[in-house]
């Protein structure tokens, strides 16, 4: 692994108490954080902006705040980079593109990114990712291919590919995504990170470059579950600048992981969904099953998902639509 095994850099939820205890300076966090991206990055390729002087500008900001006695939000200096399709004040909003970097910069930060920086987070990037979210690799043919931090001869996965490098790579505890056919899942799988596609209308995807409006989510990747959650409630609530953003309140998360999996039912799927996978995909499996404790397998065959090569085909014909009408 390049940046270590996540000893490297500190989780969120620890920055976030160290900050706010005063043990550590934001801007401490902050030049940590830069550090460690201008030392691995060359080798994991998963920055293509940095915003070096707008964070150390924000940690001075936060750290006066903690010094004034007031509480800086429950992310106090985290540092956190988004893949290049949320827009960042003062960045033309790439999308993994050529062309695109030719457009005007950004007049205002995504709403995420808003949001996070309210509770306290610090934006220190933007991320490589597959062009116009359509990648299922990690690679590419502009900025080249982000590399996988436990094995850089291998792949991230896509198109969130750059978030997952530098989580898994240790570089910040905390990176936006988006997943419209698996774009935060398959790279968070592929990094060894937690990655959470909400659901749909959950996060609002405003000021973010779109792919395909009726599949697109945005969320969270992070190196534990923790964090996940931290990060999540941080970015929940109404946005009018979304149309299909819930109006449902916030529902905190946080606080419901002390209730543990002790009173959850788990099973695995077997059936269609152990048709077709490779020996070590299997191998991770059992694995987890063992880890929790999984004693029931829920048997589901092809027929009872008559409609599932019908679905595929659909999701295909939508995506591919898209690009038809751009």
């Amino acid at each position: 692994m390049v940046a270590g095994d996540g000893r490297d850099g500190l989780s969120a939820s620890e920055i976030a108490q160290a900050v706010k205890s005063g043990k550590l300076p934001a801007l401490g966090a902050v030049e940590a954080a830069l550090s460690r991206i201008e030392k691995h990055d060359p080798i994991l390729n998963s920055f293509t902006d940095i915003t070096a002087d707008r964070a150390r500008a924000r940690a001075r900001e936060v750290d006066a705040a903690i010094a004034a006695g007031e509480n800086p939000g429950p992310l106090a200096g985290v540092p956190f980079a988004v893949k290049n399709l949320f827009d960042v004040k003062g960045l033309p909003t790439r999308a993994g593109s050529k062309i695109n970097r030719d457009c005007l910069p950004a007049s205002r930060d995504a709403t995420l990114i808003e949001r996070l920086e309210a509770a306290g987070a610090i934006l220190v990037g933007a991320l490589n990712m597959g062009e116009y979210a359509y990648d299922f690799t990690g690679e590419n043919i502009h900025d080249g291919p982000s590399r996988n931090p436990h094995d850089v001869t291998r792949m991230t996965g896509g198109s969130s590919g750059g978030s997952g490098s530098a989580v898994g790579g240790a570089l910040v505890p905390l990176a936006l995504g988006s997943d419209t056919n698996g774009s935060i899942r398959v790279p968070s799988s592929f990094c060894g990170i937690f990655g959470l596609k909400p659901t749909y209308g959950r996060l609002s995807r405003a000021r973010s470059f779109p792919f395909v409006s009726s599949f697109d989510h945005v969320g969270p990747l992070t190196r534990n579950v923790a964090d996940l959650a931290l990060a999540y409630d941080a970015m929940q609530g109404h946005d009018p600048d979304d149309p299909v953003c819930t109006t449902r309140p916030v529902e905190p998360v946080s606080p419901l992981l002390a209730q543990g999996a002790d009173n959850l039912r788990i099973a695995t799927a077997g059936g269609y969904f152990q048709n077709n996978l490779f020996p070590e995909a299997t191998q991770a499996v059992d694995r987890i099953i063992k880890a929790l404790g999984v004693t029931r397998t829920v048997e589901i065959p092809v027929k009872a998902l008559p409609f599932i090569s019908t679905a595929f085909a659909a999701g295909r014909t939508i995506t591919t639509r898209r690009y038809a009408i751009a």
